[in-house]
């Protein structure tokens, strides 16, 4: 059975939509239904039901997660063959979950390439759930994640890179505004680290789509004065709406923005709070795909970065 045919099938079951599909992959919707009807002929089985609504049958799912692994085997033996040809080029698929992997990829992807200049770099920003797949199908080759809980599957290997720690970002002008006059000695007092129910006279920045600005408070007991509530996820910018509210940040992305810092926004380490789940930073790969050198090598990099990062700035 021709290899085509067994990828417009497992493109057909993501979609279970042939109009769809056919558009996806620039074939007509004929010719796609052709493919799925030969090998439906050549195995004797079903694959697709089509009323009351497209679905795969028992043998379409069987079907799919075979033709997963072949897909996987396949890339596997390129990737191979390209190691033995000793060409050091090609494509590394690279998956982060948002904002803390995501905001060092251009560090990694710079101390890569000049390793690396004919490697084209392929990334992904994605949720972890979604990453998690990808890897266990063979599309990415390596993954940059926070949320461990959902890589634990004896399919994927997971290495810790780098434990995270939050802070609280605040321009000089607003502890002076909100905090008393002492401010020299308050700032002084806060250098090896902070309780957040101290600093509830401030006024924060909530953004919705990071947790971390309301468990902070959530799980030391305090409420937050919130003036400002954003959908965007821009706190990674040193911008972000400094001149009017303080706001929380983890110790990746503090760690990438100091340098870039004005002086006049000050920065405390806030003390581990009790309960509070914080997700560390972790690399994934498959366990049976296949890494070329320059994959592998993608993933020391990664490692001797986070460990200077440790290194430099230890908790």
């Amino acid at each position: 059975m021709d290899t085509t045919s067994l990828i417009y099938f497992a493109e057909a079951a993501k979609d279970l939509n042939f109009t769809r599909t056919a558009k996806r992959l620039f074939i007509s919707q004929q010719n796609l239904s052709n493919h799925i009807s030969r090998l439906e002929e050549h195995y004797g089985v079903k694959l697709f039901e089509r009323r009351p609504h497209m679905a795969l049958t028992y043998a379409g799912e069987v079907m799919l997660s075979y033709v997963a692994r072949f897909r996987m085997d396949e890339d596997n033996l390129k990737n191979a063959f390209a190691d033995i040809k000793e060409k050091e080029q090609g494509v590394l698929k690279i998956g982060c979950s948002p904002t803390r992997t995501n905001i060092v990829m251009p560090k990694l992807a710079e101390l890569f390439l000049k390793e690396y200049p004919n490697v084209r770099l392929q990334v992904y920003q994605q949720h972890s759930s979604i990453l998690a797949e990808q890897l266990l199908s063979g599309e990415l080759d390596i993954g940059l994640t926070t949320d461990l809980e959902v890589f634990h599957q004896p399919n994927l290997i997971t290495s810790n890179l780098f434990q995270d720690s939050l802070y609280l970002m605040v321009k000089r002008s607003l502890l002076e505004q909100y905090m008393g006059d002492d401010i020299d000695g308050l700032i002084e007092r806060s250098r090896g680290g902070i309780d957040i129910r101290d600093f509830t006279a401030l006024p924060f920045v909530d953004v919705q789509s990071a947790n971390i600005f309301k468990d902070v408070f959530k799980y030391a007991g305090c409420t937050p004065n919130f003036i400002v509530t954003t959908s965007v996820l821009t706190h990674a910018l040193p911008s972000f709406y400094e001149n009017v509210a303080a706001s929380i940040t983890t110790r990746t992305i503090y760690l990438h923005l100091a340098p870039y810092m004005p002086e006049d926004l000050l920065s405390f380490r806030i003390n581990p709070v009790p309960g509070m789940p914080l997700h560390d930073i972790a690399i994934v790969r498959h366990r049976r795909k296949y890494l070329q050198r320059h994959g592998q090598r993608f993933m020391e990099i990664t490692s001797e970065y986070f460990e200077k990062l440790n290194s430099a700035h230890p908790l």
